[in-house]
């Protein structure tokens, strides 16, 4: 039984390298890294846009409700995928501002709630403020938001691969 998990153990060497790799090059290369992910999203969202259209060619016969369905789901499909890889960089910069706009919708409406109602204000004032502070902040500094985020997962991939290569290394002696 210890021999299966040394072996296993031994086996996780290259992957261990590759997230160590592939942290660095994330936390190094923030902005690009987030373009490729959403890249990589689009070619994912176009493949499945494929997929749905494959699918509907092939129960076509048997279902001809699927393709009033499948179809213009997999138009759909292609066009966003088509977007997202064209449009990387702007989504990048826009999605935050996003996320921003909605945190602080979210903490006027707990402010509102605070005012409206008459038990336990405080935490709830506490809480809308915070939360207003953060969309704030968000949309002021957007790529703090994508720099901060890229930079966990970064430090994330670099932890994982130390941990397993010191596991690793313990399994061999």
């Amino acid at each position: 039984m210890e021999s299966k998990i040394s072996q296993l153990l031994k086996a996780k060497l290259v992957p261990a390298l590759l997230s160590i790799v592939l942290g660095i090059v994330i936390v190094v290369a923030r902005r690009a890294a987030v373009d490729l992910l959403i890249k990589i999203a689009g070619g994912l969202v176009i493949a499945a846009g494929v997929l749905m259209i494959l699918r509907a060619l092939a129960k076509r016969s048997q279902d001809p409700e699927a393709m009033k369905v499948l179809i213009p789901l997999a138009v759909i499909a292609l066009l966003t995928g088509i977007l997202l890889i064209r449009f990387a960089g702007s989504i990048v910069d826009i999605f935050p501002i996003l996320i921003g706009v909605c945190l602080i919708l979210n903490g006027i409406s707990h402010l509102a709630a605070a005012f409206a109602g008459q038990d336990k204000r405080i935490p709830v004032i506490i809480t809308g403020a915070v939360i207003t502070l953060l969309g704030l902040i968000i949309v002021c500094r957007p790529g703090f938001l994508v720099n901060s985020l890229m930079v966990f997962i970064g430090a994330a991939l670099i932890v994982n691969g130390v941990m397993d290569l010191l596991a690793v290394k313990q399994a061999e002696s």
